[in-house]
């Protein structure tokens, strides 16, 4: 996965240099927000991510990387702790919104039902939303904190209402090997089919080429 992100920050850039677009030229003067990417699993090592994410800043808002270190030992709480003393402390003086991928969408949801007064919006891609009890045991073995993190979303998904939902844009693959449609769509949010197939290519294309339009969503939501 970090190759083919490699390649695409490296493809958006020649974009960003030769394209002068009314819609970019729009996000680029748009004020500033403050993005915090969740990673999903496999973030161990997360350079491609962290390199993919640094050309946000072309559209005119700041990413924040975190890194949810699914392999650790580390709990839910402690993790969901990390997270909200981040979102804390960014909202203090910044809008803050949410970019989550696969399994950090389960963070997202349940970050947003607990913080939805400090977050203007959440943007999920390839997310598990949906049916917790559908994941294998080696994903839970491999991952210690994905079950109940899991459960945990969909539990505060439920308690998000029909404004909520409206201020969530989830983003899935045509297949998806790995988390079915099914997983990511949520009732009443802004459910979009996205081209592509395969789980980490959909990932790696939506973070670098289709940043800008759900950049544009979340400045949007923040008015």
């Amino acid at each position: 996965m970090v190759e083919l992100v490699d390649t695409l920050v490296l493809g958006t850039s020649a974009a960003r240099r030769e394209g002068s677009s009314p819609f970019i030229r729009t996000i680029i003067m748009s004020k500033q927000l403050h993005l915090i990417y969740i990673t999903g699993l496999g973030d161990q090592n997360p350079t491609g991510q962290r390199r993919a994410i640094k050309t946000w800043r072309w559209w005119g808002v700041q990413p924040e990387f975190f890194q949810s270190n699914w392999a650790n030992d580390e709990s839910l709480d402690q993790k969901l702790n990390r997270l909200y003393k981040l979102i804390d402390e960014l909202a203090k003086t910044k809008n803050v919104g949410l970019v989550a991928v696969s399994a950090g969408a389960t963070i997202a949801i349940k970050a947003f039902a607990d913080k939805k007064d400090k977050i203007v919006g959440v943007v999920l891609i390839a997310g598990k939303i949906n049916q917790p009890d559908t994941i294998g045991n080696s994903y839970h073995r491999s991952n210690p904190s994905l079950l109940q993190a899991a459960h945990s979303g969909a539990k505060a998904l439920k308690i998000l209402n029909k404004r909520d939902r409206k201020r969530i844009l989830s983003r899935y693959a045509i297949a998806d090997e790995r988390v079915y449609k099914s997983d990511s769509r949520i009732p009443g949010a802004r459910n979009r089919i996205v081209p592509g197939i395969g789980h980490y290519i959909t990932i790696a294309t939506q973070i670098t080429v289709g940043a800008p339009s759900f950049i544009h969503f979340l400045k949007r939501l923040r008015g």
